[in-house]
């Protein structure tokens, strides 16, 4: 029979040791696998031979990067219905096992967008958005900064003397100072490299505004203290 199939030229599979590893490197690279979910489309990754006990969150961001062109700065992953927040935390510890699902959220970059950048990075205009994104809550909190200034004026006016108008102007004094600080946080939380002067000069911009609306309203929950304590007479 040895014969016959040498005579056709015809090759029987080998079972020699070269198959054996290769069976097993496969069976690796699928005990390491992931599937990752972008815009309704599932993909799969594959760490190759590396223990999933070795990786950590960011080498998972990195691989969700090439693959769905989502800037590292603005990507949230999202699995069993939690966000996972430390890209230093390792892959089991942040819940993440071989074959699991994974949520890949954010938007890419367009090319309109990276023309805007000083780099021409599309990673740049990741942290260009989360600078925006703080900004857009500080901007629809400024008609509330209208109407705390407004309400100022008339306690110290004398329009308004009742207890509960003083109490709500002193709340939303409370929750407008809040709202700032926390974007002022926020904003120290983006650590834009050096080389994304765009993103950078956003920040910056972004950092000025926040504190003088910050200043602005301090000087006025400082004139309305400063009215209290004078027995009302400013």
């Amino acid at each position: 029979m040895d014969s016959f199939t040498s005579f056709l030229n015809l090759k029987r599979p080998s079972s020699g040791k070269g198959d054996t590893q290769r069976k097993h490197n496969d069976q690796k690279q699928t005990e390491n696998a992931i599937v990752i979910s972008f815009q309704d489309v599932c993909y799969d990754i594959h760490f190759g031979h590396v223990p999933m006990e070795q990786l950590i969150v960011a080498d998972l961001k990195e691989r969700c990067k090439r693959i769905t062109g989502v800037p590292l700065a603005t990507m949230k992953l999202k699995v069993s219905g939690a966000f996972i927040k430390d890209d230093s935390a390792s892959l089991q510890s942040s819940g993440i096992y071989r074959g699991c699902l994974i949520y890949v959220l954010g938007e890419k970059a367009n090319t309109e967008q990276v023309k805007q950048t000083a780099s021409g990075n599309p990673e740049e205009v990741g942290y260009m958005t989360r600078v925006s994104k703080i900004m857009e809550k500080v901007e629809s909190s400024k008609s509330k900064i209208e109407q705390f200034d407004m309400m100022v004026i008339y306690i110290l006016q004398g329009v308004e003397t009742s207890s509960e108008k003083r109490k709500e102007t002193e709340d939303l004094g409370i929750y407008l100072n809040e709202v700032l600080m926390q974007a002022l946080i926020a904003l120290d939380g983006v650590d834009c490299p050096f080389e994304f002067q765009t993103a950078r000069a956003n920040r910056k911009k972004g950092v000025k505004e926040c504190q003088e609306l910050l200043d602005r309203i301090e000087g006025s929950r400082s004139s309305l203290k400063q009215y209290f304590n004078s027995g009302m007479k400013i």
